[in-house]
């Protein structure tokens, strides 16, 4: 029988009072503009939907009206599958050498815990 366990560390750090209120009312700032963006943003992609089903419809993939281009972007993404390359012939060395690896930008976060 193999037992195993599990265990969660989590650290406490106290925050000064007045650190804490700058905080709390930069993020009050924040969410309040959020949900405006978010409502603005829901609008956009609306009349994008509608723009685009119009110019469907008239058979256009790509027009300037009153000097703003318009175009339907049709996108292609590629990805290495990993085991068809191993399966031709590839060697699990070769893949990892010709991964590169970089450091993305860091960012905030605000709202969703990572898992």
């Amino acid at each position: 029988m193999r037992l195993e366990a599990t265990t969660e560390t989590v650290t406490t750090v106290h925050v000064e009072p007045d650190v804490a209120a700058r905080l709390t009312a930069l993020l009050d700032t924040y969410q309040a503009l959020k949900v405006d963006a978010d409502l603005l943003y829901d609008q956009m992609e609306e009349e994008k939907r509608k723009l685009r089903g119009e110019m469907e419809l008239a058979g256009l993939e790509k027009v300037t009206i009153n000097g703003v281009p318009c175009t339907v972007v049709r996108g292609l993404s590629s990805s290495l599958d990993k085991l068809k390359f191993v399966e031709l012939g590839g060697s699990l060395e070769m893949l990892e050498n010709a991964t590169v690896k970089k450091l993305k930008k860091a960012y905030l976060s605000i709202g969703k815990e990572k898992d």
